[in-house]
């Protein structure tokens, strides 16, 4: 991953190259979801490409948008990747994007009930301005309090970008 998308690779031809390595390692049947965000440190503009990944949150000065929607396929389905054109996000200082997996969303609680996008995106809100690592530590405490000690089924990752 490290080496294809490397500084001036643009990440379409990037992940047609992740596509093309992972269905020589996957059996049939099986697939990846992924999504790359390309940003610089002194750069307000994040390029986003979704391969069947979503949906995520960004919150734009103080508005949280719900953001669905994947340019692509997941990864391995098809040998042959195409995807729409990544979208472009301006950040503005206090404006944040968070990319969680399905894990947090699709956690139950006992009687069967799914975390969900509304309380997910209420979790965001609420901790919006906390660090990135505090976000995420916040976001995990609300699932893990919400599903009562259910057992986890999913992975759970997360990444917020903030531009401060």
């Amino acid at each position: 991953m490290h080496e294809l998308f490397s500084p001036g690779e643009q990440p379409a031809c990037a992940i047609v190259q992740l596509n093309a390595e992972l269905i020589g390692d996957m059996g049939e049947g099986r697939f990846v979801t992924f999504v790359a965000a390309v940003c610089g440190r002194d750069v307000r503009e994040i390029e986003l490409l979704s391969a069947g990944h979503g949906p995520y949150s960004s919150i734009f000065l103080g508005e949280d948008r719900l953001r669905s929607g994947a340019q692509g396929l997941p990864l391995g389905i098809s040998s042959q990747f195409a995807s729409d054109p990544p979208k472009l996000l301006e950040l503005n200082k206090g404006d944040l994007l968070v990319l969680a997996t399905d894990g947090f969303l699709e956690w139950t609680n006992e009687e069967g009930e799914q975390f969900g996008v509304h309380k997910s995106r209420g979790t965001i809100r609420k901790s919006k301005e906390k660090t990135p690592n505090g976000l995420i530590s916040t976001l995990y405490a609300a699932v893990l309090a919400f599903s009562g000690g259910t057992k986890q089924r999913d992975d759970l990752t997360a990444v917020v970008i903030k531009r401060t």
